[in-house]
């Protein structure tokens, strides 16, 4: 966890879905820089190569925070609500291929 984060937000799914909610993508070096148009253009360039290959791809990102995005004690929260909540501004972390 980042400085100051408390919780830590993993999100996992179809590349092509989860890098919409991302805005930031972790370099090899392990640092995080911002995700651009031409970053994401490759990621899903990446994945297509590799479906085309008939390896199954799945992605996950994450997201540091000091406090939850939504109020725990309320109880009219709904499970996608909170899901919606913690899903903004993640951080492309991987994809991973796998023969299936």
């Amino acid at each position: 966890l980042g400085e100051g984060s408390k919780y830590l937000a993993v999100c996992k799914g179809a590349p092509n879905f989860i890098i919409d909610y991302c805005t930031e993508i972790l370099t090899p070096s392990g640092s995080a820089v911002p995700l651009t148009d031409a970053m994401k253009a490759h990621v899903v360039d990446v994945v297509d190569e590799y479906s085309s290959q008939a390896l199954r791809v799945l992605a996950v990102a994450v997201r540091d925070m000091p406090e939850l995005p939504y109020d725990a004690s309320d109880e009219d929260v709904t499970t996608d609500q909170k899901f919606q909540a913690c899903r903004v501004g993640l951080r492309f972390s991987v994809a991973i291929a796998q023969n299936v």
